[in-house]
């Protein structure tokens, strides 16, 4: 029986599926993560109910990792008239407070922020 190693959070977007799943199966996750699929990602991350959701899988499936996935030209961020790095930075500050809640929370959990430009770009950001 597999191991339950990650939580992955990424948008509900259809767009980036796929790139999204070609990441991790390079990454070695195949069957290995727990898959939420959310509006905006790590936005509004406690209000929304997304940390519990979170806290559940390590609870759960004793994850050891956590990766937040936020893409280019999010409906649930509006943001799509602006630069792609401004889209980036705006969304980089959500998932920077998600990690740092799950940290404080959970230190022994290691948390990856990436970021997809549609062009299927996938660029890891530390944290």
């Amino acid at each position: 029986m597999t191991a339950c190693k990650a939580c992955v959070l990424t948008c509900m977007d259809f767009r980036i599926q796929s790139a999204v799943a070609n990441w991790l199966r390079e990454r070695g996750l195949s069957g290995k993560y727990d898959y939420l699929a959310l509006p905006g990602a790590s936005r509004n991350f406690v209000a929304e109910g997304k940390l519990a959701l979170v806290e559940y899988s390590y609870r759960l499936h004793h994850i050891q990792e956590v990766y937040l996935v936020h893409h280019e030209d999010c409906g649930a961020y509006s943001l799509g008239d602006l630069p792609v790095e401004e889209q980036l930075a705006r969304q980089r500050q959500d998932m920077e407070l998600a990690a740092r809640l799950l940290k404080e929370r959970h230190p022994e959990l290691k948390v990856y922020l990436a970021f997809l430009y549609l062009d299927g770009r996938m660029v890891e950001l530390t944290g």
